[in-house]
């Protein structure tokens, strides 16, 4: 099989999961649910991806690339000196292109198997640690879990605030930072 050929196959199985996480929730999201979704056999289906974790960490993967790719768009745009601003930025960057629903994929892995979850608590900490290493630290940790509480709430679907609502805070966190980036003399 041709490696164009394999990765159409991947693709349809991430894309099959994702859409399941989504549609259907965290629970639903079995290998047998997969396959059906995306056309395969189950066999097929563990060509690809031997077990669920395989399946989990995959999607992982590619949620922190785009996550990742959305942070060296946002740097290549502007000349931010301060993390927190390119992470609100991107953040915003994320949003507009994916839906947070998505991100469901962190509470199925959370659920099965916490260990999954390591690369991307990696990552939390090396932007915390950029963080503590720049001014402004508290505003901008502040900052920080103010978008994540934003973010949760969606993912949860208990947000109190519609779409525009969340667009406007997230452009309000963004305005905040961009303060603290005026700001450096504090």
């Amino acid at each position: 099989m041709s490696d164009s050929k394999l990765e159409t196959s991947r693709e349809r199985i991430l894309k099959a999961a994702t859409a399941i996480a989504v549609e259907d929730g965290p629970k639903q999201l079995t290998l047998d649910n997969v396959a059906k979704k995306c056309g395969m056999s189950k066999g097929g289906l563990i060509h690809h991806f031997p077990n669920k974790d395989a399946l989990l960490t995959e999607m992982l993967a590619c949620m922190m690339k785009t996550m990742n790719s959305d942070m060296e768009h946002v740097r290549d745009q502007h000349s931010d000196v301060l993390t927190i601003t390119t992470m609100m930025r991107s953040r915003k960057l994320s949003h507009e292109k994916l839906l947070l629903q998505e991100a469901k994929v962190l509470l199925v892995a959370a659920i099965e198997n916490p260990d999954l979850l390591a690369p991307m608590c990696h990552m939390m900490t090396t932007k915390k640690d950029a963080i503590f290493s720049e001014p402004h630290t508290d505003k901008s940790l502040l900052l920080w879990l103010a978008a994540d509480g934003l973010s949760f709430q969606e993912l949860l679907g208990v947000s109190p605030f519609d779409e525009n609502e969340r667009s406007t805070l997230r452009n309000k966190l963004i305005d905040m930072a961009v303060a603290l980036e005026d700001d450096q003399g504090e």
